[in-house]
């Protein structure tokens, strides 16, 4: 990632921190924003590029948190987790999202700076995910 990717990459989730830190505290909130992330994701398959790749681990990461099933994460990522999923629902953001084309440039770079910041943390949970998925691989791999 570029210096000036991780720049706007930081500064795109100091917009979300206190934000994430209260929802990352309230599951109940925390699950309506991962409803959000989800539906976005399907609404705009078409210009999200990257996004669909790491968004679904990430929304994964953050409804095992919210359901109290994976609790084997650092605060410090859970909150970078809850900041990467506020950050893509935000409309409104660095480069706003309904701007055609470059709308979803600054949540990607965002995602994958919480995507490389939470590497190794993603890879145990997804070991995790592996040794207790449900018999439905759909559940891992969904549509979006």
């Amino acid at each position: 990632m570029s210096k000036p990717d991780r720049s706007t990459a930081r500064r795109g989730l100091r917009l979300v921190h206190d934000d994430a830190e209260d929802l990352a505290a309230n599951p109940s909130r925390l699950r309506a924003v991962i409803r959000r992330a989800q539906t976005q994701l399907r609404e705009d398959r078409s210009r999200i590029g990257s996004l669909r790749a790491d968004m679904p681990r990430l929304t994964r990461l953050a409804s095992a948190i919210a359901r109290g099933e994976y609790r084997h994460l650092p605060w410090k990522s859970v909150v970078l987790v809850v900041a990467g999923l506020l950050y893509f629902v935000m409309p409104a953001d660095l480069i706003p999202d309904f701007i055609l084309g470059t709308g979803f440039l600054d949540d990607a770079v965002v995602v994958a700076y919480v995507m490389k910041a939470i590497r190794d943390d993603l890879a145990r949970f997804e070991d995790w995910e592996l040794q207790n998925a449900p018999a439905d691989p759909e559940t891992l791999n969904p549509p979006y």
